[in-house]
Formats: C-alpha cells, sequence, structure tokens
C-alpha cells in the first residue's frame, strides 16, 4: 500500500542545505586551526582541553539519535508515556558510571576503553571487546541513517537516495578533516537543530488541539499513567524493566562504551569531566521529555481518527506517524517543514560522526598500534592513517544503507546485535573492575555464554513477535466510516521492534501475511521467547557477570592461584572498601588464594598513600 506524500517547498531544501553546508564549514575551519590534527591526540581526542559545554551537548547529541526522535513519539502514541520514566534510570546509572568507572580510565591515561580489557585481563580479551564494539558500530550506525531517510521519503517527496547520500558524504567529510573538535562543535549545532525541530512540532500541535485538552485526552486514553509495578517478565513495560534497561544501559553507555567515553576523555581531568555528564543530564532528559510530549500531542491530535487503522489510512508505518504530522501541519509555513528535518537528520549526522570518530580510535589504538610500534612511524603519518580509516568507515556506512535497502530484516537483525552485544561487554568491564578473582579465561567464557544466551532469546523474540498489548485508537472521526467503533491498529498490522543503547529503538510495522496464526497465541511460543525486549540487555550482563566470575575461581582454583590486580585497574569503590575495611578481610578465612590477593593490594594501596604523603611533605 502506497502513503499519501506531501511535497516540500523550496525554502524546505534551502534549509536542509544549509545545515549540511554549516556542518562542512566546522570540518573546514578546525582542520586549519591549532595543530591542524597533525596528531593522533590532537585527532582523535581533541588534545584533552575541550570546554565542558560542547562536550556536554554532543554527549546529548549522541544520546537522542534519529531512530529515537521518530520512534519515541510513536511508543508514546500506542504504549504511552511509561518510557519517559527511564529519565530517573538513567541519572542513577550516570551517577554511578561518574564515581565508579570513568576515575579508572583517567588514572590509566586510556584514549580507548579496550586498553583497560588488555590490561586487567590480557590481549584476547581487548580484541574480543573491541571487535564486538567495531560490529556494533558499523551496523547501528548505518541503521540510523537509514531509518529516519526511508520514514521521510515515504510521506515527503524527498529522495531517499539523495539525503543518504548527501548527509552520509557531509558527515564524513568533516569527521576526515576535522577530527574530533569537528565532531563535537558539529555536535552543538545540530543539538540546537535537534531541540528547534521537536519544539516547533510541539508548538504548532499544543496550537491546533491545546495543551490542557492534550493532557487530557491522552489521560482519557491511558496515555499518562504510572507505570505497572507487575512482577512479570512478559509485559512490555514495567516499572522493574524501565528501572532495570534504563541502569543498566545508563552504565553500559558510560562505562563500556567507546562513543559516550571518549567524549568524557577529551577533556582536562575527572573533575571537568563529571561536570560534562552533570550537564548533560538535564539537557538530555529535557530534549527526551520534550520527545515523549509530542508522542502525548499526536495522540490527542489523531484521537478521533488514527492514521495508520485500514481502510482509509495515509500511513501503512508507524515510524512515518511523526513525519506525517509534521509535514500536514507545517505545510503552510515555508521553511518551517525543513528547519524540522533538519533537526531529525542532524541526530542522525551526530550518532553516525560520533560512531565514525569512535570507530577510528578503537581500530587505530587497539587494532593498527600495536602491530606499526615498532616501525616508529611519526605523529603525522599516524594521523594520516587515522584520517583515512574514518574516511573508509564513513563510506562504509554509506553503502550498507543500500544494503539494508535490499534486506529490509537486517534492520532489525542489526539492532539486536547491538542490543545483545551491551549487556555482555559491560558485565566484562565491571567483572575487571569490582573483582579481584576474575581472569581471562573466566571472563571470556561468561562474554560468550552471555552473548549466546541473549542472542538467541533477543532473535528469538524478533522470529516470534507476539502482538504486544497496545492502547486502543479510534476512528470514529475519519471520513466515510459510519462506526464509532474502538480498534486496536495491531490488528491489521505488526509491530516489530528491538532496543539498541541509551533509549534508541527501531520500529517498524509490516503486513503480517507471512506470519503464522500461533503467533498471535502466546501459548504456542516457547516463554523466553514472549519476554520484554527491556530485559535483553540485563539478561545478557547478569549471565555474563555471574558465569564470568564462578568461571574465574574455578579456574583460580585450578591453577591454586590467583593474579595480582593492580590498584589503579580497580574501581575506587572497591578500592575505598579495601582501604576502610582491612580487619575484615583478615578475619576472612583462608580458603582461597585470592586473600593474599585482595591482602597484597591493600598493602599496594597503601605503600602508594605513604609515598605521596611523603613527596607532599618534601615539597613543602
Amino acid at each position: 500500500m502506497d502513503g499519501v506524500k506531501i511535497g516540500l517547498g523550496i525554502w524546505d531544501y534551502v534549509m536542509f542545505s544549509l545545515m549540511l553546508i554549516i556542518s562542512a564549514a566546522i570540518g573546514v575551519y578546525f582542520r586549519f586551526r591549532g595543530n591542524k590534527q597533525k596528531t593522533t591526540d590532537e585527532y582523535l581526542l581533541a588534545g584533552k582541553d575541550m570546554p565542558i559545554l560542547p562536550v556536554a551537548f554532543s554527549i546529548m547529541a549522541s544520546f537522542m539519535s534519529a531512530t529515537a526522535i521518530i520512534g519515541t513519539p510513536m511508543e508514546v502514541y500506542y504504549f504511552g508515556i511509561q518510557m519517559a520514566y527511564t529519565c530517573v534510570s538513567y541519572i542513577i546509572g550516570m551517577t554511578i558510571s561518574a564515581y565508579t568507572t570513568l576515575p579508572v580510565y583517567f588514572e590509566m591515561g586510556a584514549s580507548t576503553i579496550y586498553e583497560y580489557a588488555e590490561r586487567r585481563f590480557g590481549k584476547h580479551t581487548r580484541t574480543l571487546t573491541s571487535s564486538s564494539f567495531i560490529l556494533q558500530m558499523i551496523l547501528f550506525m548505518s541503521v540510523v541513517l537509514y531509518a529516519p531517510a526511508l520514514a521521510l521519503s515515504a510521506v515527503t517527496n524527498m529522495s531517499m537516495w539523495v539525503s543518504i547520500v548527501s548527509v552520509g558524504v557531509v558527515c564524513t567529510f568533516y569527521c576526515t578533516i576535522g577530527g574530533m573538535k569537528a565532531v563535537l562543535w558539529t555536535d552543538v549545532f545540530q543539538s540546537f537543530l535537534m531541540f528547534f525541530g521537536v519544539i516547533a512540532i510541539l508548538i504548532k500541535g499544543c496550537i491546533d488541539v491545546g495543551i490542557g485538552n492534550a493532557i487530557q485526552i491522552a489521560t482519557d486514553g491511558g496515555r499518562i499513567a504510572l507505570p505497572s509495578f507487575d512482577l512479570s517478565f512478559y509485559k512490555r513495560y514495567t516499572a522493574w524493566n524501565i528501572l532495570a534497561q534504563g541502569v543498566i544501559m545508563a552504565i553500559s553507555g558510560f562505562s563500556a562504551n567507546q562513543v559516550q567515553v571518549q567524549r568524557l576523555l577529551t577533556l582536562k581531568n575527572i573533575k571537568r569531566s563529571r561536570w560534562a555528564l552533570y550537564l548533560s543530564i538535564p539537557i538530555s532528559i529535557a530534549l527526551y521529555l520534550l520527545v515523549c510530549f509530542v508522542g502525548v500531542v499526536l495522540y490527542a491530535y489523531f484521537s478521533k481518527c488514527d492514521p495508520l487503522s485500514p481502510p482509509n489510512n495515509p500511513i501503512y508505518k508507524g515510524d512515518q506517524l511523526l513525519p506525517y504530522f509534521m509535514m500536514i501541519s507545517l505545510e503552510n509555513y515555508p521553511g518551517l517543514a525543513g528547519i524540522c528535518i533538519c533537526g531529525i537528520f542532524s541526530a542522525s549526522l551526530s550518532t553516525v560522526s560520533s560512531c565514525v570518530n569512535s570507530l577510528t580510535v578503537v581500530t587505530m589504538q587497539d587494532l593498527i598500534r600495536p602491530f606499526v610500534l615498532s616501525k616508529n612511524l611519526s605523529e603525522i603519518k599516524l594521523s594520516i592513517i587515522a584520517q583515512l580509516i574514518t574516511f573508509f568507515y564513513g563510506l562504509l556506512c554509506i553503502a550498507l544503507t543500500f544494503v539494508f535497502a535490499s534486506f529490509g530484516s537486517l534492520v532489525l537483525l542489526s539492532v539486536t546485535i547491538f542490543g545483545c552485544l551491551g549487556g555482555p561487554v559491560l558485565g566484562v568491564f565491571l567483572l575487571g573492575m569490582f573483582t579481584t578473582r576474575s581472569n581471562e579465561k573466566g571472563v571470556i567464557i561468561g562474554f560468550l555464554i552471555g552473548i549466546g544466551i541473549s542472542a538467541w532469546i533477543g532473535f528469538g523474540i524478533v522470529a516470534h513477535a507476539t502482538k504486544p498489548d497496545a492502547l486502543p485508537v479510534s476512528i470514529e472521526g475519519c471520513p466515510k466510516v459510519n462506526s464509532s467503533v474502538m480498534i486496536n491498529f495491531l490488528n491489521a498490522t505488526e509491530y516489530a521492534d528491538s532496543s539498541s543503547n541509551h533509549l534508541n529503538h527501531i520500529h517498524s510495522f509490516e503486513n503480517k501475511t507471512d506470519v503464522k496464526v500461533e503467533n498471535d497465541n502466546p501459548e504456542y511460543i516457547f516463554p523466553l521467547y514472549r519476554i520484554s525486549f527491556m530485559w535483553t540487555a540485563g539478561i545478557g550482563f547478569v549471565l555474563t557477570y555471574i558465569v564470568g566470575y564462578f568461571s574465574s575461581i574455578i579456574i583460580n582454583i585450578i591453577n591454586g592461584k590467583t593474579k595480582y590486580v593492580s590498584p589503579e585497574l580497580l574501581s575506587p569503590a572497591v578500592k575505598w572498601f579495601i582501604h576502610k575495611s582491612p580487619d575484615v578481610l583478615e578475619k576472612k578465612e583462608v580458603k582461597f588464594p585470592a586473600k593474599v590477593e585482595l591482602q597484597t593490594v591493600y598493602r599496594k594501596t597503601k605503600d602508594i598513600e605513604t609515598m605521596r604523603k611523603a613527596k607532599e611533605s618534601t615539597s613543602k
């Protein structure tokens, strides 16, 4: 079924072009400013002298992808505003990361978080985790570029391929020539476009339906309500899976994902890094809550005539809901729809540029540098290699969008892979920072089992997707419909989605002609395939942590020893416990060599502290 297409005006295209030109110009500016990207430190980490504010905005821009801006209003439209409560769990998770994991990276002086994996466990762990990250980002950034272009092209006359190629080329251009500084400052520019676009849509929607009226209609329709405290794993949203998913994904994003951690490492010290993280919290939450309220306004606007319900539905996929509303409500305001489109594609640009830059850092530092150190390459040559890698990843992103267009199922598969890898990778890093008994073999066993089982469950959820309990919508106000029947749009379409990091969801609606009837009845589906997608990352994390920890203990018993762990590789929380509770450790019964290791860590910590005090007294 073809949807309704609404034409864009000349001013809309002018605004879109200006957004691309300004983004490219920022890259050119930083190419010829300062050290001119001649060193890898300048190119990959912005010389570690970035101001706090642009880093905070960049964190937000990476946090809110275009798929989240398009998908979240649709999620609220059909399932209510419960997802907004993840803001609370994100605050908890980001605060935990700021004090328990981020200091470890600063103390090490690392440029990638996977350097930690090698120092704590070994080269195999570093290669495994960095390769997992590369796979995640390659797939994810292509989806982020493809999904909004597909949604917008379905309801406008904008060519999908022109938008993909133009946005992809500009992103590759400024990432390649401008390095990390260009990425961070373009994120600031694009953040303002994102805010402006969302606020413009929200204001126009509130003018059309009224703020109070929108809230009342949404409340009556069950869209505004507290999350359920049901303990069921099968319910789409509950207070428990919202809390667990939000905390795990926030800690994962700022403890075990190079994209976000790299931004924090561009600052001089841990204090400034924490301030950037704290400042990003209200900025990110503000935009996310605005996007959620857009979903409330959309429901109020379409409360009497759902545009996805047959027989006269003008659109046929859920991710077209926001673009459709945007075009029909702003068509009489020249250029305004174009600015809103700029906001959506700015979210794509910021996310893709962040991924490309982080992929370059990981590839350069974790896969290339270890093999070229003996060749004594100059910093200029290494910087050129880094720029070529950036260029390669940018082109690869564009190329993969064409692949996704030909094989649509890969979009869901890629997002599932992203979610299944996030939890296990977090498990690896927390095993390293919060335990002293974990070792490389045990961690790898836990990681592989965590990925295997979470992937099995994740792909099972996608392959055997049942209709979720969406809230009802109405078609009583639609033209040529004489009945006032309340229907559920899912009777005609299938909702299939999967989750990624930081709240990024890919939502697609497909006809059910190729879906078995048994899938409508949960009794015919394996129980693990019926659990909410919100638990996928948590399952991977818990399995990796538990299996990895106990596997390490068994391996240590077999070997008869526990490997010494340097204090700088442990979380400040663990070091504080060792420092404050030596007597507790002393009283433990000696059943295992790990006790000796813990005492050694404590003695080393005390030695370091004594040396520091001696130096201070000498300097005075």
